[in-house]
């Protein structure tokens, strides 16, 4: 769930580490011009579906000309729910290919600009697409508990009648019978791409698909985890730890284990092989900015650990490389913390309780609090849960069998942030390898899928990692759909070497950026597949430079 796509309209917004447009490469170039149609309602209605209602179609100058449409799909059997979507159809140079917006936390709004990669895809000539699949109840599951429609729409269904209507309608409007067509979402988005590989295969050439967030049986669990986290703030007298703190013990644990994976260079590559007794930390009298204090030690402990039940571990712990991307999930400011979600309580208070409580809510009734009314000691209410993610139809285990993709001819990149305290990479490594053992061997996943962990980065983005390697990896997405070139090892980038896909060409931002850009001095990443790992050749001073790395196996 990407809890920053939260209620802010996009807008664009400066980000510094855009790239020229001229670094774009081949890749976006426009392989063939397409005539438009005339863009309005009743053009457009009339290429749509019986099920399919437009209510505008606009002609557009920013930010390139093009029709905009917005409109809703009626779903029935459970219904009737409306699910509203927007399509960007290029008046000119439209480049064959299709993208759909995968949208972060609760979706509840119809996305206009791309979150991942950020910008908006059509100053690069594509036709885009979004949904808000199927409600408006923005950083809240209530609606799961008002209606099995749109708990319906939201977990798949909504995804999958708006992708076909607007597929639909931008063949007819540019008058061909196929194009290229592509999904690009974390978190939230992210569990989109999930649903569609497992549930829909065939609406998609390409995939590009981060951080589900999906948990180690059942994708519930990171909700869980963000009470749990909330609970250990409230434990005891001074068991928040600010973000200054964990920024302190970030550099100290960063210190004791940076060299682990061969390079001194500020990261941590493989966070499993990092071990930090924080009681060396321990303040020895008054509590002060350079040491923690014993509640703030067992919390630091409590979350490394992760939530546990009567029957073993329920989720993985927060990832210990990165702690400062933590804060997102332990509240900018001391509790007690606000109960209305808004922007201003989003920074204040734990981004992940607020959300996962109104899930919470959701399953058990709406003046259910999660941090006091959540016993995780007792199984029975931890059965309670995974029986109401089955009731609702959503937060349960997702299928390992992605073979519908296979068959349908289409390829699908995974990848997931190494110091993501969210949706945790190693659950992911997990299914990727359960999916490989269901279609009987992973060589068969290497002729559809890939997947990357990125070191450095937190939830999406953020974090001392590249800022473009999830648009590194569409191009490489692309480069197999269209021209069939497998991909293998990924350069990307931080700081001004990052070359941004959908940055505007005259400006060189990127429009609505709601994730964090990556912090620390210009340097290029190796990644490579996994299991395939990035490793220092050794030269001294030349750890920014991804000649000086190679992947190799485990």
């Amino acid at each position: 769930m990407n809890l920053l796509n939260f209620t802010e309209k996009p807008r664009l917004v400066r980000q510094y580490l855009a790239a020229p447009a001229v670094i774009l490469g081949a890749l976006f170039l426009a392989p063939a011009s397409h005539a438009a149609s005339d863009c309005s309602i009743v053009a457009i209605q009339a290429m749509a579906s019986a099920d399919t209602t437009i209510s505008a179609a606009d002609s557009v100058a920013e930010p390139a000309p093009h029709c905009r449409i917005d409109g809703y799909v009626t779903t029935t059997n459970p219904g009737p729910n409306q699910v509203n979507f927007r399509l960007q159809l290029p008046d000119k140079n439209w480049n064959g290919r299709y993208y759909f917006i995968g949208v972060g936390a609760t979706g509840g709004a119809v996305p206009t600009d791309s979150q991942i990669p950020a910008g908006n895809p059509i100053l690069q000539g594509f036709a885009v697409a979004g949904t808000d699949t199927g409600h408006q109840s923005i950083a809240s599951w209530s609606f799961l508990a008002e209606s099995k429609a749109k708990a319906l729409d939201h977990t798949h269904r909504g995804a999958h009648v708006t992708a076909v209507a607007t597929q639909q309608i931008t063949k007819q409007y540019y008058d061909v019978d196929s194009m290229y067509r592509y999904h690009s979402g974390c978190s939230g988005g992210g569990r989109m791409g999930m649903e569609i590989i497992t549930r829909h295969p065939e609406d998609y050439d390409g995939v590009l698909l981060g951080a589900p967030g999906i948990g180690p049986k059942r994708g519930a669990e990171t909700m869980l985890a963000f009470i749990y986290a909330a609970q250990q703030m409230h434990r005891e007298p001074g068991a928040w730890v600010s973000p200054a703190k964990l920024a302190m013990a970030e550099n100290h644990v960063t210190q004791a284990c940076d060299a682990l994976d061969g390079a001194t260079d500020g990261i941590i590559w493989e966070h499993e092989v990092c071990s930090y007794d924080f009681k060396q930390l321990q303040c020895q009298s008054a509590d002060g900015p350079d040491c923690l204090t014993a509640p703030e030690i067992r919390t630091i402990d409590a979350l490394l650990r992760g939530p546990h039940g009567p029957q073993g571990r329920i989720k993985s712990g927060f990832p210990i490389s990165n702690m400062s991307s933590w804060s997102l999930f332990l509240g900018q400011g001391a509790p007690p913390w606000p109960e209305t979600i808004t922007r201003e309580n989003f920074h204040q208070a734990s981004a992940g309780y607020m959300i996962g409580n109104t899930l919470a809510q959701a399953y058990f009734g709406k003046d259910f609090k999660g941090l006091t009314d959540f016993d995780f000691n007792n199984q029975e209410q931890l059965d309670a849960w995974w029986a109401a993610a089955e009731e609702l139809g959503y937060g349960y285990s997702m299928s390992t069998d992605i073979s519908g993709v296979s068959k349908a001819g289409g390829k699908i990149i995974f990848w997931n942030g190494v110091s993501d305290p969210c949706c945790i990479d190693k659950e992911l490594v997990k299914y990727y390898n359960d999916a490989g053992a269901t279609l009987g061997g992973m060589d068969k996943m290497a002729a559809f899928t890939r997947f990357y962990r990125i070191p450095g980065m937190a939830h999406c983005g953020a974090g001392t990692g590249p800022q473009d390697a999830p648009d590194k990896m569409l191009n490489a997405l692309i480069d197999w759909v269209e021209n069939g070139k497998p991909p293998a090892e990924i350069v990307t980038h931080r700081g001004d070497r990052a070359e941004l896909s959908f940055s505007d060409p005259d400006t060189g931002t990127v429009s609505g950026v709601v994730v964090p850009p990556s912090a620390g001095s210009p340097r290029d990443f190796l990644l490579c597949p996994y299991p395939q790992k990035s490793v220092f050749n050794g030269k001294k001073g030349g750890e920014a430079d991804a000649e000086n790395w190679s992947c190799q196996s485990s």
